[in-house]
């Protein structure tokens, strides 16, 4: 898998894991707004609004390729974060979480 497609229905406190295995682990790489940062590689960017809220539900991408992570919205080539890794695990499961008191709904249309 190289990319995720997927629709977001949230207030605030959104996060998604990347992962190799189908379990948390210190090398998977968690992407969100407010989360935790258990992880030892953790991704984050301010990006006030990006949410329409709850009921209304917001498009984004992700591609995981040449040891880089980046996240746009959807119809948007450029993305709003990147990151770049000396190497990237090999990306075969998907976790993600909402929090402090933030009801959120996925909606995933491809997985490549």
């Amino acid at each position: 898998m190289t990319s995720l497609d997927f629709e977001l229905s949230a207030n605030n406190d959104v996060t998604l894991g990347l992962s190799s295995v189908n379990m948390e682990k210190r090398d998977m790489r968690e992407i969100g707004k407010n989360f935790s940062g258990d992880c030892a590689i953790t991704i984050k960017v301010k990006t006030p609004n990006i949410l329409s809220g709850y009921g209304i539900y917001n498009r984004f991408w992700i591609t995981f390729r040449n040891n880089m992570i980046a996240v746009g919205r959807h119809g948007d080539s450029t993305p709003f974060l990147a990151a770049t890794y000396p190497t990237l695990m090999e990306i075969n499961y998907v976790g993600v979480h909402t929090g402090y008191g933030s009801e959120g709904y996925w909606k995933f249309h491809s997985f490549c």
